[in-house]
């Protein structure tokens, strides 16, 4: 009896571990480069069919595409980006790890915990001497020198405080965080996007790291500037090789048939191809922009068709990623699997006829004879407020030429 009384104890105690919430909100922390903790907060709902749920950050809602359940084991694919989150449930965390599939295949732990019914009530605001809100400009220091072509925009509400930066590629998505006196922490983890910025007021300045993953910080410096331009290169800057020649292209759409610029589909109609990846948070952004463009002129003549570079160098997935892409934006244009992100890929279908591609999204509008009539880089999302706007009217304006 004395054998088995340890044993029966050992079952009474793992019988009484709570069940792992099936609908409930997460919150906890990731563990990014030199230790520093990333806040991260996610809604899963296992009661659905299949289990569904999204990343939070703020009021801004991004959907998780794979969720599984084995036992007390949580797992959430993100095939996009050819990563995962893997973690055990052990009654009072769900504990485990970021895996970043690579050749360096990256482990970054995290832990989070149910968020309570009713969540506690922040302390009272306060009214920092130096409040973070505006406009500047971002002096990267780097040892080659000082990398100027990013401005960052903040603003507050209370204690909180939201921003983004925005480099010539377009805006780094919608980060929250909050100011204490004179520092201020934003964050934003939405799956394949774990950034973290922590910033001080000294010497009369702004100064601040940047932590993406378990990449070292940059090291920055904000100047404010009300008036900085956040696209400080030639509006050129990507260009066709040859003008005269059209911009050839080909890949495999998600049913798995072969489309080329060619085929009878694009002859005598205006043309927007948007160089792409399901990876992409900027070409997440641009997507509803483009399917709400296809909806209104569509009839008039309007092709669109997404020119997909991925993570994987398999199709299947490509095509896979591509039919969530879909699903998630209601895409209802072409979308095709151009081939992974390999140099060698790359090389070969963009740089072979464009001088400077380096954005992705970059979006091309072909007028009716196969002219590229302009090359957009980049893509500017909500965060970005009055300027996510003016993108969108630009893409009217864009589409209304190579139209008419």
């Amino acid at each position: 009896m004395k054998h088995i009384l340890p044993l029966f104890c050992l079952l009474a105690v793992a019988g009484c571990r709570p069940q792992i919430p099936e609908n409930t909100i997460w919150t906890g922390t990731m563990t990014l480069a030199d230790q520093k903790q990333l806040p991260m907060r996610m809604h899963i709902d296992l009661t659905s069919d299949p289990p569904s749920g999204s990343f939070i950050v703020s009021t801004e809602a991004t959907p998780i595409p794979d969720i599984r359940r084995s036992g007390d084991s949580l797992i959430i694919e993100l095939s996009e980006y050819q990563a995962s989150m893997k973690g055990v449930w052990d009654g009072k965390e769900w504990r485990g790890h970021f895996i970043r599939y690579r050749t360096d295949t990256v482990y970054l732990p995290f832990a989070v915990t149910p968020e309570p019914p009713e969540r506690k009530e922040p302390p009272p605001p306060t009214t920092p001497a130096i409040r973070l809100a505006g406009t500047y400009r971002v002096y990267y220091h780097d040892p080659d020198g000082i990398d100027s072509a990013t401005v960052a925009k903040f603003w507050t509400k209370g204690d909180s405080v939201f921003g983004t930066f925005i480099d010539p590629s377009g805006d780094h998505g919608l980060m929250a965080g909050v100011q204490r006196g004179d520092t201020a922490f934003l964050a934003r983890y939405i799956g394949w996007q774990a950034n973290l910025i922590e910033l001080y007021y000294e010497e009369q300045t702004w100064k601040g790291r940047y932590y993406a993953r378990q990449f070292p910080p940059e090291v920055f410096t904000l100047v404010p500037r009300p008036e900085a331009a956040t696209v400080t290169v030639d509006k050129k800057r990507t260009r066709m090789k040859n003008p005269l020649r059209p911009f050839a292209f080909e890949g495999i759409t998600i049913e798995g048939d072969t489309l080329r610029h060619t085929d009878p589909l694009f002859k005598g109609k205006a043309v927007i191809v948007d160089i792409m990846g399901t990876w992409c948070h900027n070409c997440l952004d641009e997507a509803p922009v483009l399917q709400k463009l296809y909806n209104e002129f569509h009839s008039d003549g309007l092709i669109i068709v997404g020119l997909s570079f991925e993570v994987t160098d398999n199709p299947e997935m490509g095509r896979k990623n591509l039919r969530i892409y879909r699903e998630r934006h209601g895409i209802t244009f072409p979308l095709l699997y151009a081939g992974s992100l390999d140099r060698e890929n790359v090389e070969t279908r963009l740089h072979a006829q464009l001088i400077d591609f380096f954005a992705y999204p970059t979006t091309l509008f072909i007028d009716r004879k196969g002219r590229v009539r302009e090359i957009h880089w980049g893509f500017k999302g909500p965060g970005t407020g009055d300027e996510y706007q003016q993108e969108i009217e630009t893409f009217y304006r864009l589409t209304k030429d190579i139209l008419h």
